[in-house]
């Protein structure tokens, strides 16, 4: 496997710096774009990056605006939304792929990550890995999910409403999440739909989604609910719970390899 090139650019968002890392090699033939969960830092993703890159792809990884690395941090005065991220960050990240190559982009979107990769891809040519998530929309839950959910949104806005911005990581539901980024993501539980974000289209582009079994942050039915939003999606389920203990919904982070050889299948 060839050596990659290593570099770094820096974007902004709303005047403030983004670091971005690009590992490149003239070989390679595909553009991934990383796009992590609520509140996890990209750092987190380390071992998935270096195995994507072994695999054969250019990866391009941010952490979101006041997240990880970038400053300054999520606060009652730097605020965000879904649109600005769908406007003005993952733009920015596209087009340094389009600086790579002329390929078409791969968004690979863990949990909130699968959410803006499906609605950006309604608009926007790019193929999408979604992996561990989903439409929170109550009608993709079973009763004890619509429960767990009304009760996190409750506590997510009444926190928001005292601090201007979510202390995600108190009640360990992210870390420091912007205020409209995550009303947002609440008025999906009661509508179902993202209108309140983007008008909603249909992608006729490649969808990837990979289903955690025992995800309770992210079950078959709510994937299934996201993944409406293409014409012909991919669907596979994973049982890693014999050798990844813990919460499913992000522990194949640590141990990546059963995920890439799925997307080895299907993005050549």
């Amino acid at each position: 496997m060839p050596q990659d090139t290593f570099l770094q650019q820096t974007l902004h968002f709303m005047q403030t710096p983004i670091t971005v890392d690009i590992y490149y090699h003239a070989s390679k033939h595909r553009n991934i774009i990383v796009l992590p969960a609520l509140g996890v830092a990209i750092q987190k993703y380390t071992t998935l990056i270096q195995q994507l890159r072994l695999a054969g792809y250019n990866l391009i990884v941010a952490d979101y605006p006041g997240c990880g690395r970038n400053q300054p941090r999520v606060s009652a005065t730097f605020d965000y939304g879904y649109a600005d991220l769908l406007g003005y960050f993952i733009p920015q990240l596209i087009r340094i792929s389009q600086d790579l190559n002329d390929s078409t982009p791969i968004i690979l979107g863990h949990s909130l990550g699968g959410h803006l990769a499906t609605l950006y891809a309604q608009n926007h040519p790019v193929d999408v890995i979604g992996i561990a998530t989903g439409n929170i929309g109550l009608k993709y839950w079973d009763f004890k999910g619509k429960l767990n959910i009304l009760t996190a949104a409750s506590v997510i806005n009444m926190m928001i409403h005292k601090d201007g911005y979510l202390a995600g990581y108190k009640i360990g539901f992210g870390d420091r999440e912007a205020k409209t980024l995550m009303r947002d993501w609440s008025k999906v539980i009661f509508t179902n739909r993202y209108a309140h974000i983007q008008q909603a289209g249909m992608s006729s582009h490649k969808a990837l989604f990979i289903h955690m079994q025992q995800d309770d942050f992210a079950p078959l039915s709510s994937m299934r609910g996201l993944c409406q939003y293409f014409q012909c999606p991919e669907i596979q389920s994973l049982d890693l719970t014999a050798q990844l203990k813990g919460n499913q919904h992000s522990a194949w982070i640590k141990q990546p390899h059963a995920v890439i050889q799925l997307i080895q299948k299907s993005f050549t």
